[in-house]
């Protein structure tokens, strides 16, 4: 599929004139975000993911029309696509971003893609070479190996996104940038790509810190190239979280793992809770899949599956982001402000502590050469 495409825009290529040659990749470019799906199997919506996603709101139907949660003569069509989200202009805000996202800007903003796992892990290899000399390069790639590989880079992988989730959440400057994300007013599978083109840049050196940190030592002590086998155990963790309804982290299924599995595992019903702008739900569930970071940190929210949730950004009764445009520009001008403020107050503070220091050196008391001591005042200064 993806060589079909490939073909279709080197064709488009030779055709057009070389002022228009740019169509040619941007109609590669959507067709490989309408076929997404079909091609990539580590995308947003790949169709493993799309089919458990199917088979677990089923699932969840069935429980609910048992329970009479379902309203009356409501089909599962109908409950799969409500027309009060489909409809919603907060889900076209979504469309337009996911689309525009992938389609016109592509990485064009992704300032910081040099900085990942492997520069991290080469780096960290690099100074293991110089401490202690060439790595052994004595350990194989059993497939005990390759499974603890593939579980630890998930988990630091998932780490990397926790602290970059939490620091977007902290710190003002990078809230500005995400609360995009979060200004949805109802949540559907295109809400995961309401993201600005920014984050990209942000969140990638977070990741690569983490997954480098684990690849480096790795690297140093494992001989040989990975094998076809560790490359399709680096798959198997999302081709796992995918199985648990990935897809279904934004929308209105409300499906929960309990309060055994929900400890380590992220459920959709979680991630929703994240979107809640209630005040319980506040700076809650910051995980993307391994839910043991929230646990191990302190922000994990166990939600009742019948819990009232209200989404959209809270305190804010008006759409922040609208339109494309607010959605693309209101985040950078607000950045900008947001550190602007923190700079304008950081610097009196620090120009306060220095003139401190230099009150503090000035009375300082400091040994006198006949062996007592004395406070020394600089010259012409009061004694106080």
């Amino acid at each position: 599929m993806r060589a079909s495409i490939e073909a279709v825009s080197n064709t488009l290529r030779e055709w057009l004139p070389a002022e228009v040659v740019w169509l040619a990749t941007l109609c590669r470019r959507t067709l490989e975000y309408v076929l997404g799906p079909l091609i990539d199997t580590g995308g947003r919506f790949p169709v493993w993911g799309l089919m458990s996603a199917l088979v677990i709101t089923a699932i969840v139907y069935l429980v609910d029309r048992s329970r009479r949660r379902v309203e009356p003569g409501q089909g599962f069509l109908a409950y799969c696509f409500p027309r009060s989200i489909v409809f919603n202009p907060s889900t076209l805000v979504d469309l337009k971003v996911g689309f525009f996202n992938s389609v016109v800007i592509g990485n064009a903003l992704n300032l910081t893609w040099r900085i990942n796992g492997a520069f991290i892990a080469a780096g960290v290899t690099g100074l293991l070479t110089l401490a202690f000399g060439p790595g052994p390069q004595n350990a194989a790639w059993s497939p005990l190996a390759v499974i603890l590989l593939t579980l630890a880079l998930s988990l630091a992988n998932d780490l990397g996104y926790f602290f970059f989730h939490r620091a977007s959440h902290v710190f003002a400057p990078l809230w500005a940038i995400h609360k995009l994300h979060h200004s949805a007013e109802v949540l559907s599978p295109l809400t995961a790509a309401r993201v600005h083109p920014l984050e990209a840049a942000i969140l990638g050196p977070f990741r690569a810190v983490t997954t480098g940190l684990l690849l480096g030592p790795i690297l140093y002590l494992y001989a040989g190239e990975a094998t076809p086998a560790t490359v399709l155990g680096l798959e198997l963790s999302a081709f796992l979280f995918n199985s648990l309804g990935h897809v279904l982290h934004h929308s209105h299924i409300r499906a929960h793992f309990g309060p055994v599995i929900g400890r380590v595992i992220v459920s959709p019903l979680q991630h929703q809770v994240h979107h809640s702008s209630l005040p319980q739900h506040l700076d809650r569930n910051f995980a993307e899949h391994w839910s043991i970071w929230d646990t191990l940190f302190g922000t994990l929210y166990m939600p009742r599956r019948d819990e009232p949730l209200k989404f959209g950004l809270a305190g804010q009764a008006e759409q922040a982001h609208p339109n494309l445009r607010t959605a693309y520009l209101r985040p950078v001008t607000e950045s900008a402000a947001a550190s602007l403020a923190l700079l304008q107050r950081w610097l009196p503070v620090r120009a306060s502590r220095r003139r401190a220091e230099v009150r503090r050196s000035a009375f300082a008391v400091e040994d006198d050469p006949g062996g007592g001591q004395r406070a020394s005042h600089p010259p012409g200064s009061r004694r106080l």
